[in-house]
């Protein structure tokens, strides 16, 4: 959550953890390519590119 004037606003304080945005924070905090095999979960469209990375994903869509 974003802070101004020491108080929450309501918004983010940077890009929404979806997509492209998921992968590029989870490469921020560890190499994938250090990581075999890779499992994923996902739930959401957001998740498509997180789910990419993996050797073993898992899509359960909303019902």
């Amino acid at each position: 959550m974003e802070r101004r004037n020491g108080r929450l606003t309501g918004e983010l304080a940077g890009p929404n953890c979806r997509g492209a945005e998921k992968v590029v924070r989870l490469r921020a905090l560890l190499d994938p390519a250090a990581y075999h095999p890779i499992y994923a979960y996902g739930d959401t469209a957001g998740d498509t590119e997180m789910l990419a990375l993996a050797d073993h994903a898992t899509y359960r869509g909303l019902r």
